[in-house]
Formats: C-alpha cells, structure tokens, sequence
C-alpha cells in the first residue's frame, strides 16, 4: 500500500563502520539479535539493523539462483542491502537482486584464479552479465598459501587509480573493477601489518571500499574504533540490543568457521566455504552503540549534532543526540533524541502524539554530525512545538500544496472547486489529461513552468484523493535509479488516454 512504502535512500557507504552480517538462510532471527524488537517481525528487525549501515544479507544458492521474493524485494527497499555469495561464473544471477535494489552483489573468485589475473576475471564477469561496476562487492577469502603480497596485488588490481571523495568514488566513472571488497581474513593478529598497508595504499584515498570480516575479528567498539581510524568497515553480527552483560553473554547465532578447501594450488577459499564464514566473532555487537562511535563531537557535553530531515529532503529542525538515544532510536524504530533541558531520552510524540517513523541515519562526510531521515505523523504532522512541520515555519512549494489539499481533502466547502475534484474523477481525469497536453505544446520557459505547476497540483490532488504522499513518489523514483534495465519508453498509440 501507499502508506508502506519506504525511501530508497540514496546514501553513500564510505561512512559506514559496521556492516552487519545477516544469515538469512536461517528460519528465524534469534532473540538476541532482535533485543528489545523482539515482538516486532523479522523484516522490521532486519529495517531497523540497517537504518544506519549496510546490511550484509547471506542468502541459500537456490534463494540466490531465482528472483528476489516479494519479501527479499521489500528488504531490499527498506535497508541498503549487499546480498549473495554468487559465484563469478554465475554473476548473472545477482542482476535481478541488483535490478529490484540490492545496493551491492557480493562475488566469490574461482579459487584458481591468480591474484593478477582477479582483476580481468572481474571485469569480464561484470560485462557479460551487464553488471555496473560500483555495484559490486568481491568477497576475498585467502587461502593459507595466499601470502600478503598476493592479496595486495589482487586488491590493487581491483582498485580504482584515483582517489576522488567518498561520494564520487561511487560513480561509474570513478571506480576500479568492483566498488569495494570483503576480506575474509583468518587472522585477525597475523593481518594487522596487512590492514595497515590496505588503509594507506587504497580505503584511506576512497580507491577501493574495503570491509574486513573474520572468526578472530571480535566486534567490540574498541576493534571498531581501530578499523575507523583506518577507514575501514568492519562486517559482524549486530543486535538492536541491548546486549546481556559480558559474564552472562552467550554465543551468537553465527555460522562456523568454513574448513580450508582441499583444492591444491588455490588462491581463493571456494565460494561454499565462503558462505559459511561471514562471522566476525562469537558475539554480537550494538548496532546503535557501532553507529554513535562513528560520530565525533567537539561540544563539552559531548553530545552529538542532529539534523532532522523528511524523506524528501526538507530540514525539520536541529536536535542533539547521545548513544543512548541513538540506540533508543534504532530499536524502536522511531525517532528518539536528547533533551537537553531535561537532561533524559526525548521520544519524539510521546505526548504530542506528532511522532515520527525513522527511515534512515547517515554519518556527514567530516563524521561530526548525525542526519535523521522520518516520516512525521501528527495530526497535523509537526516536528517544532509550535504546531508547525519544520522549526523555521511552515513549509513551501508542492510540501505546502500537498500539507492544503490534506487539510482541504476532508473540510472543503461544498461547491468548491477543489471538493468538486475530490467528488468527480471524471473532471479529475480530464483536467490531468488537458494539462498535460498544454504542457506539452508549452515553448517559452515561463509558460513551462507555469503549465508543469498546473499539472502537478491535478497530480497531487490524484495522489492525496488516494492517500499517496510525495514521499512515496520519491520512493519509485529513487527505486527506479538502482534498476539495471529500463522500458523502450515508446509512446502509446494515440487516443489510448481519451
């Protein structure tokens, strides 16, 4: 329906510190991965997980090898999502997954492949199944006889050649073979010299993504911290907590270390060995704690900057956050602050009754502030205390049209021109069709603009007669940015709108 759907945010993943993994080969989440959502379904847990990272979604090969289900779609919608393993000889099966919106298409090298040769395997991989490039993540898992200089050599064959900022680096013209890359790496200890040497040569100048992963890589806020400072994600399992206390803490629901192949002469651990290894460790990790550690302050307070956006981009206010409201907000789900005059957790509309759903939390470039993207309720929807939406009034241009015709839709006078529209599809119907013809034969730009706003006020009175929001708009738009195909776009024959 029109009130469920959710953003496809456009957001960029080099902020990101933590990637939580998920195992959705599974019949269930487990308990303490939902924490305190534990009455709220599995989808909603996995929205909340991802409000702020990227989810890192295992999936079965036979889910893999069909398109995405209507609830993988709705996932996928809702959370930026890196799904697979697919094999590389069998990239073509992560298209749909790529075309429905999976932000990236994890890939696994045949183990055989020589690290300098990765690189042309990549390519020809993501060409013959019309793969872009920035959408893909290569999961490199050493095999023992794999040294360091080989997997540097596969990394920077991968890479980039030029560094060009976190956001650009996403863009097709910016980026190497494969957007980024899973290191699955056995060794935690033995790799530090190594992840130093990724840092400086590729994640530290936005050449190449780079998240690590791995059985002795144990999600703490300490390893975070390290893997930060490197400018390197770390990809683990994460619970919305909270979590028990380390004494009384029990293993997390994570699959086993997968066993070293027997292939001889391999480079690569096998794609089904792969898939039994997107651990971080045996225990799980805040994924409210994880994100507020990806922000500084320099307030003595030490509380954190947060900007509250709509969906469509339109500022609400300037609040302040702590981790513990940024742990209350991703478990709940809701939008949820710092008072500062109250010194406590502001749960925004718990006695206004204006509250708000949280769709996403982003990390600014400097890592010094938060962004909240919701979806405010109220009757009327209002973030400021004053009863109006934004903290600098009342909004303008189509957000201020659609907020009238909302009010209008139910109060209109009989008679009026806009109730007759409401009352008559029929006038509805042929006011769109009218206005979209004059827009049409519009030349001069004046007389373009003024015809593209007549016909938008028809549509938004279409849209708000069928409860649909501009929001949800924007949500087909940006859905339709991350498909890999498109429709001819041929026009239809004439007099099929008459």
């Amino acid at each position: 329906s029109a009130a469920s759907t959710e953003p496809i945010a456009r957001w960029t993943t080099r902020r990101m510190v933590l990637w939580p993994v998920v195992d959705l080969r599974t019949k269930s989440l487990s308990p303490l991965i939902k924490g305190e959502a534990a009455g709220e379904s599995d989808d909603e847990v996995l929205r909340r997980l991802g409000l702020g990272s990227c989810l890192v979604c295992w999936l079965s090969e036979a889910e893999l090898a069909s398109p995405p289900s209507a609830a993988r779609v709705a996932l996928l919608r809702s959370a930026g999502c890196a799904v697979g393993p697919f094999r590389l000889d069998e990239a073509a099966k992560a298209r749909e997954w790529l075309h429905a919106g999976a932000l990236y298409a994890l890939l696994t090298p045949d183990p055989a492949t020589p690290p300098a040769e990765l690189c042309a395997a990549v390519r020809q991989a993501a060409k013959d199944a019309a793969l872009p490039a920035e959408r893909l993540l290569v999961v490199l898992s050493p095999a023992a006889e794999t040294t360091s200089e080989q997997l540097l050599l596969a990394l920077e064959s991968l890479a980039a050649k030029t560094g060009s900022g976190c956001r650009e680096c996403e863009r097709p013209h910016t980026v190497g073979a494969a957007a980024g890359v899973l290191l699955l790496l056995p060794d935690a200890a033995a790799d530090a010299a190594l992840l130093k040497r990724v840092s400086a040569s590729l994640a530290a100048t936005d050449r190449l993504l780079v998240v690590v992963s791995g059985a002795s890589l144990s999600p703490s806020l300490a390893r975070l911290a390290e893997l930060h400072a490197l400018n390197l994600g770390l990809a683990a399992p994460a619970s919305l907590g909270p979590l028990p206390r380390r004494a009384e803490r029990v293993a997390a629901p994570t699959p086993a270390a997968a066993p070293v192949p027997s292939v001889s002469g391999g480079f690569w651990r096998r794609a089904e060995d792969v898939a039994e290894a997107p651990a971080g460790g045996e225990e799980l990790i805040d994924a409210g704690q994880a994100l507020a550690a990806a922000v500084r302050s320099d307030r003595p307070d030490g509380l954190l900057s947060t900007v509250v956006e709509e969906e469509g981009g339109v500022a609400l206010g300037l609040v302040y956050s702590t981790p513990e409201s940024v742990c209350a907000a991703l478990r709940s789900g809701r939008g949820v602050y710092w008072s500062r005059s109250r010194r406590s957790l502001w749960r925004k509309g718990d006695s206004s009754g204006a509250w708000q759903r949280l769709c996403r939390v982003a990390v600014d470039s400097d890592g010094d502030a938060l962004r909240f993207t919701v979806r405010q309720y109220g009757s009327p929807p209002s973030f400021c205390h004053r009863g109006t939406l934004t903290c600098w009034g009342f909004p303008s241009g189509l957000r201020a049209l659609q907020e009238t015709l909302q009010s209008r839709r139910g109060s209109a006078p009989a008679g009026s021109y806009t109730k007759r529209l409401f009352d008559d599809s029929t006038l509805l119907r042929s006011k769109l069709v009218e206005e979209a013809q004059e827009l049409a034969e519009a030349e001069e730009p004046d007389d373009i603009a003024s015809e593209a706003a007549d016909l938008l006020f028809f549509a938004l009175v279409r849209c708000v007669a069928a409860g649909v929001t501009i929001a949800d708009v924007e949500a087909h738009l940006d859905a339709r940015a991350l498909k890999l195909a498109r429709r001819p776009g041929n026009a239809k024959a004439s007099g099929e709108y008459c």
